[in-house]
């Protein structure tokens, strides 16, 4: 690893059927064409929460309410380390767009594994796809 450490945080929304939407990733960089978690990087200064609402709303065109701390995580691609903070999270308003992302679809939890995601998410995604669906 050469590159120092990147802090991420990203956002788990499910909808009314339980289905957690992921996001493709464009061409480019180690992780291009597979499935992540909406997010991004946190600036200099800069909350968790804060970045994962500035993300949201300059990658996704939303406004979203945080809720519980999902999963932490630490991995180390050959170029940099990756910090992500994982967070449940509601869309208040606006509509998805995908400004960023390549694809963006909704999943059920028990289909999650089926789609090839960042390596530094597969914990998150075997973690959901085995949580039971909450009570409502």
């Amino acid at each position: 690893m050469t590159g120092g450490q990147i802090e991420v945080s990203a956002a788990i929304f499910s909808n009314e059927r339980d289905e957690i939407l992921i996001c493709r990733r464009g061409p480019g960089g180690n992780c291009a064409f597979l499935w992540e978690f909406p997010g991004g990087k946190r600036e200099p200064g800069e909350s968790f929460e804060d970045c994962l609402m500035r993300e949201c709303r300059e990658e996704l065109e939303v406004e979203i309410e945080i809720g519980e701390l999902f999963m932490r995580t630490d991995y180390d691609y050959p170029e940099y380390s990756v910090r992500l903070l994982f967070f449940k999270a509601k869309i208040r308003s606006g509509v998805l767009k995908m400004d960023v992302h390549s694809a963006m679809q909704w999943v059920p939890r028990e289909e999650l594994e089926r789609h090839e995601f960042c390596p530094a998410d597969r914990d998150v995604v075997r973690k959901l796809a085995q949580e039971k669906r909450s009570a409502r």
